[in-house]
């Protein structure tokens, strides 16, 4: 198109927001507007989709993108009425408006936006909040500090009163239910007869007492509904055969034996009664079969090879036990010798035992790593001191620390292979970790055991309060090659345990002549006391309490491990009148002849 042709062609342009058009000289073609995607055109009311022809007295209106800015807001009651949270979103606007452009033949609209905001308005959740019921509890200081910065994330704008739990009503027994050896620790011979105490009542003998429960106070919620507190826990109390149920004073339940006996209590039905023991005259043996009952027991006869004798409550047990298994949720007493038998008093903790058995792998696996780092600065020390090495530096070559090392990854493998789920899961979880810690970036061998002992400290708490708790005893003269188990006492009144392993959850105990233990192993939470313990031979005997524990004997003899908490003494000699305990962190061993101190 030449120059002269394109000044008579029709022109538009925009100007301060409007669209302003010069027609064509004659010859000439007419301007044009061209669609756009986000502005709406519209020429004589029509709404235009492509190229339009434009002339002066063309009507030409736009309609740019636009947002209103806008807030709302929204309120969840939570935790039984007890909790309102309020959320408020804000949605910011925009506003737009024409670009000017300069006169052209096909005119292209553009356009700008800025955005416009808006702030929430504190009245306006207040009221929403009363629309969703809330008349309780408003925290208006919330309320403005979220008005003023707002935030997506949800926040407490009102809080109710929670009810006020009432006390449990409570039943406290006036008598023990359960055999029980009273032994003062402070002594090394007792004589058993005065000490041992059986559960029994006489007719008219008050067993237990019932004090009722007392109701909480009521609470409030957001929405002003009354919350009625939960109703105390009132356990049932019921006369069983036996007793009957008196009331006092201040709503005071007492249960009086009616007749002479052995006391019980069901703890699902509340029911306290005065039965007679169960009684067995005779072996247990293939003519009689197995024996389990739900209370207690008493064999006037042996429990032969073979052979299991289960109960729910307590046993006794006239004649020998020999390659037998006897368990009691109770207690147990055994008149006879026990020979190759397994016998346990209290429930069954074979899960906790596997993962103490495992457990303990895992820690001396650590330790032996942690006492090659004490024998290095040991040797160090030697070396600036000019002294000559010693047997034990050959262990401070790398081989030998990374096969000690290979040795505590898979007693690792091995525990976390198990149910460690049983654990609190706090516990669970820093069991986990070992196994991060066993590949942890930048850090030692040393490093690794240390870390790997740390996060296992929770899991041996736990595993030695499991294994201890109960209240559940075994009385017997002799034993031999048998597994001994109690949750609260082993007490052996004859000749001693020989070859034998022994497990109290709070003391092991012998009396009698000798009153010996050799070979195997004894493990209590708080006493060992023995008449003697140990003996000359191939196999040791270990001893072994907590921390807080003492060891006691009137005689150690040579080849005796004495272990308490961590540290560790084995006996070269003759030890008279020992008495072991932890000092100051220190293993001390007082003796006859004098203390020995273990570090």
């Amino acid at each position: 198109m030449s120059r002269e042709q394109g000044d008579v062609n029709g022109l538009a342009w925009v100007k301060d927001g409007k669209v302003f058009v010069q027609d064509p000289k004659p010859g000439g073609e007419p301007a044009s507007i061209l669609p756009h995607k986000d502005i709406d055109i519209f020429i004589s009311g029509r709404r235009i989709s492509g190229e339009e022809p434009l002339t002066s007295s063309s009507d030409v209106q736009v309609r740019l993108p636009s947002q209103d800015p806008a807030v709302t807001y929204s309120v969840e009651i939570q935790k039984g009425g007890l909790e309102a949270q309020a959320r408020i979103e804000v949605r910011e606007g925009s506003k737009s408006h024409l670009i000017d452009t300069p006169p052209a033949r096909r005119l292209v609209l553009k356009y700008e936006s800025e955005p416009v905001t808006v702030a929430p308005d504190r009245d306006r959740l207040l009221q929403v909040l009363r629309e969703a019921g809330v008349e309780f509890g408003i925290d208006r200081e919330a309320i403005e500090a979220c008005c003023e910065r707002p935030s997506r994330r949800p926040f407490v704008a009102a809080r109710g009163d929670p009810p006020v739990p009432g006390k449990d009503g409570e039943i406290k027994f006036l008598v023990p239910l359960e055999r029980v050896v009273d032994l003062p620790a402070d002594l090394l011979q007792v004589d058993f007869r005065d000490v041992t105490k059986f559960p029994d009542v006489k007719q008219g003998q008050t067993i237990a007492v019932k004090t009722p429960p007392v109701p909480g106070s009521p609470g409030k919620s957001v929405t002003g509904i009354h919350l009625p507190a939960h109703p105390p826990r009132d356990p049932r109390f019921r006369a069983g055969k036996g007793v009957e149920i008196q009331e006092r004073d201040g709503g005071l339940l007492m249960a009086v034996a009616t007749v002479s006996g052995y006391p019980m209590f069901a703890e699902d039905s509340g029911t306290v009664s005065v039965d007679p023991v169960f009684t067995h005259r005779g072996d247990v043996d293939m003519s009689s079969g197995n024996i389990r009952t739900s209370g207690s027991v008493s064999i006037l006869g042996q429990v032969t090879e073979g052979m299991r004798v289960e109960s729910e409550g307590n046993q006794e047990i006239s004649g020998a036990v020999t390659e037998a298994t006897v368990k009691a949720w109770g207690s147990i007493r055994i008149s006879g010798n026990v020979f190759k038998s397994t016998v346990t008093a209290g429930k069954d903790s074979t899960w906790i035992r596997c993962m103490d058995t495992l457990l303990r792998s895992v820690e001396e696996r650590a330790e032996s790593i942690l006492s090659i780092e004490q024998i290095h600065g040991e040797a160090l020390e030697r070396k600036d001191r000019g002294e000559p090495a010693l047997g034990d530096d050959a262990i401070l070559d790398e081989s030998a620390q990374v096969e000690r090392f290979r040795n505590l990854a898979l007693a690792v493998s091995a525990l976390l292979k198990e149910n460690i789920k049983a654990f609190p899961a706090d516990i669970a979880e820093q069991v986990r970790q070992t196994r991060q810690m066993l590949s942890a970036f930048g850090a030692s061998i040393f490093e690794r055991a240390r870390g790997i002992s740390d996060l296992l400290i929770d899991a041996r708490d736990y595993i030695d309060a499991e294994l201890l708790q109960g209240k559940s005893d075994v009385i017997l003269p002799y034993a031999q090659s048998s597994t001994i188990e109690a949750s609260r006492d082993i007490t052996i009144t004859g000749q001693g345990a020989f070859y034998c392993q022994l497990l109290a959850g709070r003391a092991v105990k012998t009396s009698g002549s000798p009153g010996l233990v050799r070979s195997g192993e004894a493990r209590a939470r708080e006493l060992i006391q023995v008449n003697a313990a140990g003996g000359q031979g191939a196999a040791p005997t270990v001893l072994v309490v907590s921390p807080g524990g003492q060891i006691l004997a009137n005689t150690i003899y040579p080849n005796t491990v004495l272990t308490i908490g961590h540290l560790s003494f084995r006996t070269e000699d003759t030890l008279r009148a020992v008495k072991a305990s932890l000092v100051e962190n220190r293993l001390v061993v007082a003796t006859a002849n004098g203390p020995i101190e273990v570090d």
